[in-house]
């Protein structure tokens, strides 16, 4: 292997542990978290972020739901370690009426064992208030049959009645249209005639009350009281009309009434200068007017809050992948070093955009360069790569893409077929380009009849949804195996690579598309 193939190779690998490094430190955790797993046959609305609490405590939050064949796995992240005993109960609640869900543990009898740790807990879902109540009504349903008939029938029962007071049927009738009533009446004027009397003559407790001279006398001296009281604000109101005091003078001195004036005055002329505004306002005059009477600055603002929620609206939609693949070709004896931001808008196609660097040998026996004719010695070459894929929807259920553009400096194009082996992912591909003819007006030569093509399967060093960091970075580390010049004498090879999904890049798309 010569020089120009190490330095490719170590150029590699100081990728590899940069990118490495980079997601190490992004995903290590910095505080105490602890991973508590949950089955549950339905879990009412519960979703990712929700609250985990044990005996009405907070202790952590809801990390991700999984459905399985048999029920939902919940995963949770607690901040707090805790002590479970068998008989514990986990139910799924919510906060209030209008929602709101979490998980509520209960550690069971402390007398019972202890459970092991890393136990996977069985919940159930309590139903919600309004489901309580459906159910309720739903079970009782006769009961409140037979409660309304009765109403019916009580309302029907009144009716009866008030039909038989207007006809003079019945006890009730005869109580209230008989005579003896009025007599009975007339008796309880003469005794209130006779108790009057009785007040008059000073006979009684009543009659003590009306006829006692104390009384009369407490009476006068309150009348005393309230004529001075009413003395009192004569003298008052006098020393207001006579300009005395504070507030006489308040009200009598010439100078406040003439700047009481001016005020009003001013405050005329401000009405009369608002209402100037306001109709140059309706009118359409001025900066203000524009602003609030013509559609055009509406318009405007609609266009822009409109591109800015496509842009963000994509942006959230969008993932964006930083990558990295080194590739060694041993019977042509060059290596190919990749590096390429590829976006992906939407689960049905993606751009890639980057570059390709050759490292050629001069005693390469497929491959003729420029410097290996001239003077003998090794040569790198540089190679943009921008192609755009896009998956079929109609043909094998969205799993085949078709990808176009520029590949290592040449027009191409290829296929793309994404299958799984289980749970392990895996991609075949097969690339078809423009080959290199020409020492003279290329300055490389593959010597290859027609295209340059290639098969080859792509596949992670571990299969994705991994819960801890080191699982996710194999899951981004990427190998290949294939063989190219498929239509002459075939030659093997294989690559790594390096690819994960960077947020702050996306994050600088969407404020670029903002911007724009």
């Amino acid at each position: 292997m010569n020089k120009a193939i190490w330095l490719g190779f170590f150029f590699f690998v100081a990728l590899v542990l940069l990118l490495f490094g980079s997601l190490a430190l992004t995903k290590i955790p910095w505080g105490k978290q602890l991973k508590i797993r949950f089955d549950f046959d339905r879990i009412e609305g519960l979703r990712k972020g929700d609250d985990i609490r044990v005996e009405g405590l907070k202790v952590g939050k809801v990390d991700s739901i999984k459905l399985r064949d048999y029920g939902i796995r919940v995963t949770g992240v607690i901040e707090e370690e805790f002590t479970l005993h068998e008989g514990y109960q986990v139910f799924v609640e919510s906060f209030t009426l209008l929602g709101g869900n979490f998980i509520s543990i209960s550690r069971g009898p402390s007398e019972l064992p202890v459970l092991p740790p890393n136990t996977v807990l069985i919940g159930k879902a309590k139903p919600s208030a309004l489901d309580t109540v459906g159910k309720v009504l739903s079970e009782n349903k006769d009961l409140i049959t037979e409660m309304l008939t009765s109403v019916k029938g009580s309302a029907d029962e009144a009716k009866r009645l008030i039909q038989a007071i207007r006809t003079g049927e019945g006890t009730l009738p005869r109580l209230i249209n008989d005579p003896k009533i009025f007599d009975g009446l007339l008796r309880a004027v003469d005794e209130f005639r006779l108790l009057a009397e009785k007040a008059n003559n000073g006979t009684g407790t009543l009659g003590k009350l009306i006829n006692d001279p104390s009384l009369y006398d407490e009476l006068k001296g309150s009348l005393v009281d309230i004529r001075a009281a009413a003395g009192s604000a004569r003298q008052m109101i006098d020393k207001i009309a006579t300009g005395r005091g504070a507030l006489g003078k308040l009200m009598n001195d010439p100078k406040v009434a003439e700047d009481l004036e001016k005020l009003m005055e001013n405050l005329r002329k401000s009405s009369e200068d608002l209402q100037k505004i306001m109709g140059d306002i309706a009118s359409g005059k001025g900066a203000l007017g524009k602003l609030i009477q013509e559609d055009t600055l509406y318009e405007k603002g609609k266009s822009v809050l409109d591109s800015a929620d496509n842009v963000l609206g994509r942006v959230g939609r969008a993932r964006v992948f930083l990558g990295t693949d080194y590739s060694v070709y041993p019977e042509s004896e060059y290596s190919a070093s990749k590096l390429f931001l590829r976006i992906w808008p939407d689960e049905t196609k993606y751009f890639q955009a980057g570059v390709s660097l050759w490292s050629l040998s001069a005693a390469g026996p497929r491959i003729t360069f420029k410097k290996q004719v001239e003077s003998g010695e090794d040569d790198t070459k540089v190679l943009a790569e921008v192609f755009a894929m896009y998956k079929i929807p109609w043909f094998f259920d969205n799993h085949l893409g078709l990808r176009a553009g520029l590949m290592e400096g040449k027009a191409g194009g290829g296929l793309d077929l994404d299958f799984k082996l289980g749970e392990w992912p895996l991609l075949m591909s097969f690339d078809m380009r423009d080959s290199f003819k020409s020492v003279e007006d290329e300055k490389l030569d593959e010597n290859i009849h027609g295209p340059m093509t290639r098969l080859y399967l792509k596949a992670p060093l571990y299969s994705p949804g991994g819960d801890t960091w080191v699982k996710q970075v194999l899951y981004a580390l990427k190998i290949r195996v294939g063989a190219s010049r498929l239509q002459d004498d075939p030659e093997y090879f294989i690559s790594g690579g390096f690819e994960f999904e960077d947020q702050d890049i996306r994050t600088l798309i969407g404020l670029l598309g903002l911007s724009r």
